[in-house]
């Protein structure tokens, strides 16, 4: 399978979220994407992506209102932003 070079997610609601604490604290997991499983490995991103995270979700969803891209954007939650890494 040929990654598709970086990947970043980020938790909804902040750090509090579920499968955010889970993630950190396994290290590793799956992702499913178009009939593709994939072993993963979970990173806090680098800070200097954070931004840029933002900038994306708002160019992208910022047409379905504020509760789209609020839950994924702003102070709150951009430490949540995960790097996504092929085991």
């Amino acid at each position: 399978m040929s990654w598709p070079g970086s990947i970043y997610i980020r938790s909804a609601r902040g750090p509090h979220n579920g499968w955010f604490r889970r993630a950190l604290a396994a290290g590793a997991g799956r992702i499913r994407a178009g009939g593709v499983t994939q072993g993963v490995t979970f990173e806090l991103a680098d800070p200097s992506v954070r931004k840029a995270g933002d900038a994306a979700y708002h160019a992208k969803y910022d047409r379905y209102g504020t509760g789209q891209v609020g839950a994924v954007s702003g102070p709150d939650v951009l430490e949540t932003t995960v790097r996504v890494l092929p085991s």
